[in-house]
């Protein structure tokens, strides 16, 4: 068997460059021999199986020594047989219960419909024909050899995997219908020990029948089972307790592979089950399969998944991010040492005008590799495609440039956070919805991992070491929706609290330059916001929009301090930052991006998170940003600042206010608040009154997510609040001013 290549990790040390916030608190971030520390997502072996499913079957006539044969020419480590018993107790490899459909048992045959193994004499099938069927079904793949193959015993094939698998290959059978074929277990072991196989480490035995499983259990104690499963099989059981009790006559499990998610991976490797998908037979599927910790893969395309078990390729996906009218970062992770390739060219077919960059993906990055592209042209959409340089796999992407300085173009964003918390783990459908949408970008407003909180990838929690971190990632990307999303769109990532631990404050918790690092790593950022850990930027949507993003968690105080002209959320160099690009801004609508609200009390009662303090809830308490706030509100009011949306998350619940600062009864800015995309769901509550805020809209639990289209021809904004299947539940217009 080959090495599995994912996620693998060298030892050593990897010192962390911290901003001034954090450089009291830096220091190397310890890389072990561990992988990816203690995540439940990965192979419970280095090993990771290709199992020929019927043999090489995607190329040659399944279940005929000729199939086989190409299965082990293409290197595979199992080749998979499935047992029928003829009419005179003989095992026989084939798949369907019936002759009909892989010889030619119909024209041979033809009154003894409807051809049924069990009614027919071993010496009656070895007649057959069982691959010039195939020549017919599949022309370009036909050769003259398969005319005449036979159904082969399973003696039969077994002696021929070990003459000419050289001892390397394993064998794979399952019991398909044990419930038709009284005695079939006692004749599978007798021809195991008769092949001298029994005692192989490279045998498994396979059924959807647990009777069956445990009746083998009874016959050969130490033979290795995999129990199968379909989705009906699992419907309405709690997974945990599912694994947990075939643990004890199962070496494993074989799901169909749409039931392989990180839910079923952590049940089945804490009982230290192996799992083994089938049938997979698209790249993709192999790719989001292996990402996921899988130990073993059923297919009939052999070698494309040698090809990806053998040599690094992109693990998950590709992204691209912090957009301009001329450039943009692309994102790509590998799943071992390895040169990255990107192509980028506004054909898609990549035919003209390509721009090829490459770049390596090392170990210090957990082989996450970000590139910027320069030189783009303004309001373009863009397609790029990435590949590790030894692997033929490609992965996909595109994104939009944002229109050129000064003119005015209409935008769709969407924006969500909140992302794997409180149990809520991938897949998580609002991303699937957000991709339909085809945005002009998507900004991920904080939280986008739950570091602090249990999941697949951390069951024991705290995240503390940087592979923890790295895994939550890794998890969240196994979603298929936000990988649709991700390599349609453009991303502006920002990090919240739990991309390091609740309501942290960067200056005094130990693990922000850990948490920092992975969030560097696993995000398309720009120089420009990573150059000194600051962060925050301002992008520009032509003149329709100025997106300011703040970094709400590197510079504050601790929430615990007692608010005053002292305490700090932003810091006093982001804060003159800020009020400059307000006061700059010609554009119709500045957004500012902030991963807390405004009057919404977060946090705890005498450590408030957020900027209210929530005095009408707690009037002695003393903490919050207020103060600071008090200064932007008053700025944007004082230089008759107009159109300024502050979106946010947080909160897990979708909130749109807005705000009469000064109470003379015009709105001085708004607030748009979605979530959660996926983490526990709250109901809206008290807002803190110190700015004036007016509701327009509160809604919880639901999973949701923000769309915010402006359009500078109508001179209007629009936000709407979407559930996770799309559907609005909230829409409001804005006068622009």
């Amino acid at each position: 068997m080959r090495k599995s290549l994912v996620a693998g990790l060298a030892c050593l040390s990897l010192a962390v460059t911290a901003a001034a916030p954090y450089a009291a608190l830096a220091k190397p971030i310890e890389i072990s021999p561990t992988e990816n520390g203690q995540s439940t997502l990965r192979p419970l072996t280095s090993d990771v199986a290709v199992i020929a499913h019927r043999g090489a079957s995607a190329y040659g006539p399944e279940h005929t020594l000729a199939a086989y044969k190409q299965a082990m020419t293409m290197k595979a480590d199992y080749v998979e047989f499935d047992l029928q018993m003829t009419k005179d107790g003989q095992l026989i490899a084939m798949h369907d219960e019936t002759l009909a459909r892989t010889t030619n048992a119909k024209e041979l045959y033809p009154d003894r419909a409807p051809w049924r193994v069990k009614d027919f004499t071993l010496d009656e099938i070895k007649r057959l024909d069982a691959g010039s069927w195939f020549n017919k079904a599949y022309p370009d793949k036909a050769k003259q050899a398969y005319i005449g193959q036979q159904v082969p015993t399973l003696e039969e094939a077994i002696e021929f995997v070990k003459q000419h698998g050289n001892g390397k290959v394993g064998l794979y059978m399952e019991t398909k219908a044990p419930n038709v074929y009284p005695g079939m277990e006692e004749k599978v072991i007798d021809i195991l020990k008769k092949t001298n196989v029994l005692d192989s480490e490279m045998l498994f035995l396979e059924s959807f029948s647990e009777d069956s499983l445990r009746k083998l259990k009874t016959l050969a104690p130490a033979v290795k089972l995999i129990q199968l499963y379909t989705g009906s099989m699992l419907a309405g059981k709690d997974v945990h307790q599912e694994m947990k009790r075939i643990s004890d006559y199962a070496a494993g499990v074989g799901p169909s592979k749409e039931l392989v998610v990180p839910k079923l991976m952590e049940a089945a490797h804490q009982n230290k089950l192996l799992v083994h998908p089938w049938t997979v037979n698209a790249e993709d599927d192999m790719v989001s399969l292996l990402s996921l910790g899988v130990d073993g893969q059923f297919t009939n395309n052999t070698d494309l998944l040698v090809n990806l078990v053998e040599k690094p390729f992109v693990s998950h996906g590709v992204a691209s991010g912090d957009v301009t009218d001329s450039s943009a970062i692309l994102w790509a992770r590998t799943n071992a040492k390895a040169n990255v390739q990107f192509e980028i060219s506004t054909d898609s077919t990549f035919k003209k005008d390509t721009t090829v960059k490459t770049s390596p993906a090392d170990v210090e990055h957990d082989f996450t590799v970000n590139v910027k592209i320069d030189g783009l042209k303004p309001d373009t959409t863009y397609y790029y495609r990435a590949h590790a340089v030894s692997s033929k796999y490609n992965v996909n992407g595109s994104f939009k440039t944002a229109p050129e300085e000064n003119s005015l173009k209409p935008l769709t964003m969407v924006w969500g956070g909140d992302t794997g918390g409180q149990g809520e783990i991938p897949p998580f459908k609002s991303y699937k919805a957000m991709s339909a949408l085809n945005p002009d970008f998507f900004l991920f407003s904080g939280d986008t991992i739950y570091a602090d909180n249990a999941t697949p990838a951390v069951p024991n929690p705290p995240s503390e070491t940087v592979q923890d971190f790295w895994a939550k990632y890794k998890e969240n990307r196994t979603d298929a929706g936000l990988h649709s999303l991700l390599q349609k769109t453009g991303t502006f990532a920002i990090w919240d609290d739990h991309e390091v631990t609740n309501d942290f404050s960067g200056p005094s918790q130990p693990l922000t330059p850990t948490g920092l690092s992975a969030f560097k790593d696993y995000w398309p950022i720009s120089g420009e916001r990573s150059e000194a850990d600051k962060l925050y930027h301002k992008y520009s949507w032509g003149n329709t929009m100025d997106m300011i993003i703040l970094n709400n968690r590197g510079y504050r105080s601790p929430n615990n301090q007692a608010d005053g002209a002292d305490k700090t959320m932003l810091g006093d160099e982001q804060l003159q930052w800020l009020k400059q690009q307000l006061l700059e801004s010609d554009a119709k609508v500045k957004l500012v991006a902030t991963s807390v609200p405004i009057s919404i009390p977060t946090g705890k009662a005498m450590a408030r998170d957020g900027w209210a303090n929530g005095d009408n809830v707690n009037p002695n308490d003393p903490t919050g940003y207020e103060n600071e706030f008090k200064q932007i509100s008053d700025f944007i009011i004082e230089k008759g600042i107009k159109n300024v949306f502050f979106v946010t998350t947080d909160v897990h619940f979708a909130e749109v206010i807005k705000y009469d600062a000064n109470h003379d009864g015009k709105a001085d800015y708004n607030e748009l608040i979605s979530g959660p995309i996926g983490a526990v769901k709250i109901n809206p509550g008290t807002l803190d009154p110190t700015f004036g805020p007016e509701k327009l809209y509160a809604e919880g639990n639901f999973f949701n997510y923000g769309v915010f289209r402006v359009d500078p021809a109508t001179q209007q904004a629009t936000v709407e609040i979407q559930d996770e299947n799309g559907k609005t539940h909230f829409s409001h217009t804005f006068e622009l001013e």
